[in-house]
């Protein structure tokens, strides 16, 4: 690829396969998001998006294929390494420090991408810049109240508002959310949307969502798997009325 096809690429997966023995599970998936943009990767439980996710992370190597971040080959680079190109992830299972105040996860993660991150952090300093950006951080995802409270306190749905503050606090280019509204309540799932929805808009975001309701209303481009296939990409309304994907819908409920 040329670099000025590249230009304000932050993420490409490029004929990316991934086999286990005799299992293909992910079978030649390409996708390009470029700065700002907002896709859904959706489909039905086994569909291979957690596993696309962890291959872009750098959780898993890809059996054939590769990914690029900010136009640069992230082969054999690791999940800290990336991070620190501007990548950050969330989990679909709640990934937090529970004995840890909330403003000392948030520390902890705006830390580990600045320079000295190798130092003892422990006790961590609020002082300064850093107490400021965790505060900016928690207020961004509306815990600033809960800052001084033991993460392991909080309910399911404000640790899921943490997780997100995790993500956000290294100052990300690129997000990947698998599944940031699991197990949440019906007003949690409100209050979930309207966060993703008020991220800075030159953030570019990846968002694995098994409610395919939910997920084509925060993002403007879908890409539709099935059994690690690409089956359907575009638009939102294009995607509701796509018949490939109301079949595998419907197949799965």
């Amino acid at each position: 690829m040329s670099d000025e096809s590249q230009e304000g690429e932050t993420l490409c997966v490029d004929n990316l396969s991934v086999r286990f023995g005799g299992l293909l599970a992910l079978d030649d998936v390409n996708l390009t998001v470029r700065r700002g943009e907002r896709w859904a990767v959706i489909g039905p439980n086994g569909a291979g998006k957690t596993l696309l996710f962890r291959v872009i992370a750098g959780e898993c190597a890809p059996t054939v294929g590769r990914v690029r971040m900010f136009a640069r080959d992230v082969a054999g680079m690791p999940p800290n390494r990336r991070a620190r190109l501007g990548m950050g992830r969330t989990y679909q299972v709640t990934n937090v420090f529970l004995p840890l105040t909330v403003r000392e996860n948030v520390a902890i993660a705006a830390q580990a991408v600045r320079p000295g991150r190798l130092r003892s952090w422990w006790p961590v300093r609020m002082e300064g810049a850093l107490g400021e950006e965790v505060d900016r951080t928690l207020e961004k995802v509306d815990l600033l109240q809960q800052a001084g409270s033991p993460a392991g306190e909080l309910s399911h749905g404000k640790q899921r508002q943490l997780e997100l503050a995790l993500a956000l606090a290294s100052s990300p280019r690129l997000l990947l959310l698998d599944e940031p509204a699991a197990g949440l309540s019906a007003s949690e799932r409100v209050l979930m949307r309207r966060l993703i929805s008020s991220l800075p808009t030159d953030l570019s975001l990846v968002l694995i969502e098994h409610d395919m309701g939910l997920a084509l209303d925060l993002v403007d481009h879908v890409m539709c798997l099935d059994n690690g296939q690409t089956i359907a990409k575009g638009t939102p309304d294009e995607i509701r009325a796509d018949e490939r994907v109301q079949a595998v819908y419907l197949k799965s409920d």
